[in-house]
């Protein structure tokens, strides 16, 4: 069953990253009031921030994108998972505890920034509370976004998808029968419109070859994580490269290093078939 109109209308969509919105939300962009995108700058990787904000101003939908340009600590597989650590700002970042008070403090900055947007919108869409394919920065917004959802009386709607990384945190979820879901079609030819516009900018910090699903659902809010009986509410799910064992290596970083080799031997292969043309 289709979203109906009462959950769209007023609506803001909050991301943590650019990219997220056209990952996790693409079938509710059009019809949303505001896009919201917390973080721009990340302390670990400087050079992201002017790409990411130069795909935001080249966006299909760069008229109603609100940019918060707040800096993003390194957090991303920073927790232990497949089994994590819940807590109030998100989830404790142990691989490296000298992280989590900056994460604490990250996810002040969010909230005061958050709060008049929340307070004014009836809907509001974002990361689920597992952080999709396991992102800590997703959880952080999340848990951020349904606080303060509640407290200015809007509705919540969380994301579907989930991963190998993530699932176990998703099941914590699932129990209950009284999930309320609605399913929308994904326009998929310009979900990769969108996307490319962030691979030009050697912005884009997800899965390069990513194919997106024909429809996603989206969760009524708040979810509880409760140990009951229950069934699992539709999810997209996604297989990423997961070593539980195995520390991050900025695997973003490393990815967009690749993409400018390539790009640096696709010009000289021109430039020499030139030459010899």
């Amino acid at each position: 069953m289709r979203l109906p109109e009462s959950a769209q209308d007023n609506a803001v969509v909050v991301v943590a990253h650019p990219d997220d919105e056209i990952l996790w939300f693409s079938s509710v962009l059009e019809r949303a009031a505001s896009i919201i995108v917390c973080f721009t700058d990340a302390e670990h990787s400087p050079e992201i921030g002017a790409a990411r904000q130069k795909s935001l101003d080249e966006h299909a939908y760069a008229d109603k994108i609100t940019n918060l340009d707040l800096e993003q600590v390194k957090s991303h597989n920073q927790s232990a998972w497949p089994e994590p650590e819940e807590t109030d700002y998100g989830l404790r970042l142990v691989r490296n505890p000298d992280h989590d008070g900056p994460f604490i403090e990250q996810a002040q900055r969010v909230a005061t920034a958050l709060e008049p947007i929340i307070a004014a919108a009836d809907n509001v869409y974002t990361h689920n509370p597992w952080g999709e394919y396991g992102h800590e920065d997703h959880v952080q917004v999340c848990r951020i976004v349904t606080d303060l959802a509640q407290k200015h009386g809007a509705d919540t709607w969380y994301s579907s998808y989930v991963s190998n990384k993530s699932v176990a945190l998703m099941r914590r979820y699932a129990g209950g029968f009284d999930h309320d879901y609605y399913t929308m079609p994904v326009d998929t030819v310009g979900a990769r419109e969108i996307a490319d516009t962030y691979f030009r900018n050697d912005a884009w910090t997800f899965i390069d070859d990513y194919r997106w699903f024909d429809s996603e659902c989206f969760i009524k809010g708040p979810l509880v994580a409760k140990p009951a009986p229950g069934w699992l509410f539709p999810v997209n799910f996604i297989r990423v490269p997961f070593d539980a064992h195995r520390k991050s290596s900025r695997p973003g970083f490393v990815r967009r290093i690749v993409r400018r080799l390539r790009k640096s031997v696709d010009r000289s292969q021109g430039d020499r078939h030139a030459r010899t043309g």
